[in-house]
């Protein structure tokens, strides 16, 4: 494990990287300036002038690890250079093998399909640029990204991400933008997974009347439900319980026929109670949220599945505040989707590792010592 999360794999997959450039701007070799890059993010720097730097400050220790820099170190205009002409799906296939070594595939594990915007890297009268991830919440790590191409949206996108990655054994959740027959059918026939796609006016006919089903059966019919009562958890100053109910009976919907793998129907409602800080009154409010899914019958399995696919949110915010994807303007060709890349493989390592650490039995202490120390031979504290 060591050799495939550490120089022997990861960095390795850097010098098979093909250089796009021509001329005298292959100077300095592109596995060179993508090793000194990629570190540079783990290290939580993300511009083309502290690439420079980076690679500047460490060059003894890069040196050290095979990659030559035969001429110096590049300046940040040669780094500016490499990410916009690189191709994306070059970079992108270096992700998946990455997450593909770091991951064991456990069952009924839960993997989460959302798109997250790059803000700043909106060219003038262009689209904002935007990247639909899977995300593996059990291990921390992203499986895959695409880009949402500039007259399109995540509904074209999602297939082509799902097409890539082993899923087999999965559950997927997608939020109401993928609750589309063609993505429910390709989920299970295709991937040979299942899933629990979030339900909303998108799909109007269906949710009016699931959430008729709901409404109207609930009280009358409660044999038909079963029902799940998570334990209250308060944190963040607010305290919150969360009740599932699950149905299969879904015969009756009028257009059952074109979601030939719907076995049933989930409703969460979350109760919130929160104090208000300037009365300093506790408030209650609730909020239900519908699903459809692939799932048999399971409405504590059905819960799990549904809280499992917000740790997705958790890999926005740490993109945006730690890596400051958010604040990134790079955008010139390829440049802005192969930044985001280089991110997600930084933060599936730094996140593989601190979840090896924190293993409290024997066995994962061992494999924790030897991803430190794979860790080690990849990063230099940051100057």
């Amino acid at each position: 494990m060591a050799s495939k999360e550490g120089a022997g794999g990861l960095l390795a997959r850097m010098r098979a990287v093909p250089d796009p450039r021509k001329g005298n701007h292959t100077l300095h070799a592109a596995c060179d300036m993508l090793a000194a890059s990629l570190v540079a993010v783990m290290c939580g720097y993300d511009s083309y002038r502290l690439f420079a730097g980076f690679a500047e400050h460490n060059l003894g220790w890069l040196r050290s690890r095979g990659f030559a820099f035969a001429n110096g170190v590049p300046s940040h205009d040669a780094f500016q250079r490499l990410f916009k002409l690189l191709d994306p799906g070059i970079l992108s296939s270096c992700l998946r093998a990455v997450a593909q070594d770091m991951r064991a595939k456990l069952p009924f594990e839960v993997v989460a399909v959302d798109g997250k915007a790059s803000r700043r890297a909106k060219a003038r009268g262009g689209k904002t640029p935007f990247i639909v991830n899977a995300w593996a919440d059990a291990h921390g790590i992203v499986l895959g990204e695409v880009k949402v191409d500039e007259k399109s949206n995540e509904i074209t996108a999602i297939p082509k991400l799902l097409r890539m990655l082993d899923l087999e054994g999965c559950i997927v959740t997608i939020d109401a933008a993928g609750c589309q027959k063609k993505i429910m059918r390709q989920i299970v026939e295709e991937c040979k997974a299942d899933c629990v796609l979030s339900l909303k006016d998108n799909q109007r006919t269906l949710h009016e009347e699931m959430l008729l089903l709901f409404e109207s059966e609930l009280a009358a019919s409660p044999h038909l439900f079963r029902k799940f009562e998570a334990s209250p958890e308060k944190n963040s100053g607010r305290i919150e319980r969360r009740t599932c109910w699950q149905t299969d009976c879904v015969d009756w919907f009028e257009g059952r026929k074109g979601w030939p793998h719907l076995r049933s129907v989930i409703m969460v409602e979350a109760e919130r109670t929160v104090r208000d800080p300037e009365t300093g009154e506790w408030g209650t409010s609730t909020e239900r949220r519908l699903y459809i899914s692939s799932l048999a019958v399971d409405p504590e399995r059905a819960l799990w599945a549904t809280r499992r696919h917000w740790g997705v949110e958790s890999m926005h915010w740490t993109l945006d505040v730690v890596y400051g994807e958010d604040y990134s303007r790079a955008r010139t060709k390829h440049a802005a989707e192969n930044r985001a890349t280089v991110r997600r493989i930084a933060l599936s390592v730094n996140n593989r590792w601190r979840r090896k650490r924190k293993c409290g039995s024997r066995d994962a202490m061992l494999a924790a010592s030897q991803s430190l120390q794979a860790r080690n031979e990849m990063l230099m504290p940051p100057p």
